[in-house]
């Protein structure tokens, strides 16, 4: 009768345990879909950004030139194309920064991740030994059990 109670009890902490590493399982998971989506939404947002640059270059540019323009001569040569040329290229600068410090970012994201990936695959091999465990267990509690019955009759 010990032996029934020792099993049923076994039982439940094996379940309650192998529950509790499920639960750890799929809340990992759902961080690594929020760090995913704050992945997607980097690169979004740095996809912005960068074209906002890219406009603000481009206007910056056209000031430039109509300043230029103002003073008479021609803009297509000499000091004025170097100067919005030297613009241009401070404005390229600018936006591929962007771009990859947004890069960056997303990818920062995603190795948070795959780490929560990782750590729900970890959780949920647990939860897998902990009733494989709870298995081996009390197919020995049988067989002591059966062996102290045996012993009883011989």
């Amino acid at each position: 009768m010990c032996d029934i109670m020792s099993m049923a009890m076994q039982s439940q902490q094996a379940n309650a345990q192998a529950a509790s590493a499920t639960y750890q399982a799929q809340v990992a998971r759902n961080n690594a879909a929020v760090q995913e989506w704050n992945a997607r939404n980097a690169e979004k947002t740095g996809l912005v950004a960068e074209d906002q640059q890219r406009r603000k270059t481009a206007l910056a540019i056209g000031s430039e030139r109509a300043a230029l323009a103002g003073q008479g001569g021609d803009v297509n040569s000499g000091s004025p194309v170097d100067i919005t040329s030297d613009t241009a290229r401070a404005g390229t600068f600018d936006a591929l920064t962007i771009r990859s410090n947004a890069a960056t970012k997303a990818w920062g994201f995603r190795v948070a991740a795959t780490n929560a990936n990782a750590q729900a695959g970890l959780d949920d091999a647990t939860a897998a030994n902990t009733m494989a465990g709870l298995s081996l267990s009390m197919q020995k509690s049988l067989l002591t059990g059966l062996t102290d019955t045996a012993k009883m009759f011989l």
